[in-house]
């Protein structure tokens, strides 16, 4: 019988089967610094400023 793929085939792991997130590991540290996308907060700050530029768009229409 063929295994099916990795992405298909879930596995339930216990608490003590997953390793504990370093933040410190230099892999993780790589892989941030090699994703060449800004943080969140980056785009959370952007987005507020289109809603605020927005909202005065409609309330300066309506005068």
């Amino acid at each position: 019988m063929r295994k099916p793929p990795g992405s298909a085939y879930i596995v339930m792991m216990s608490q003590d089967d997953i390793p504990p997130h370093d933040e410190d590991d230099p892999r993780e540290r790589e892989l941030r610094r090699r994703s060449g996308t800004p943080p969140l907060g980056i785009w959370l700050i952007v987005g507020l400023l289109m809603m605020l530029a927005f909202g005065a768009y409609v309330v300066f229409s309506m005068l």
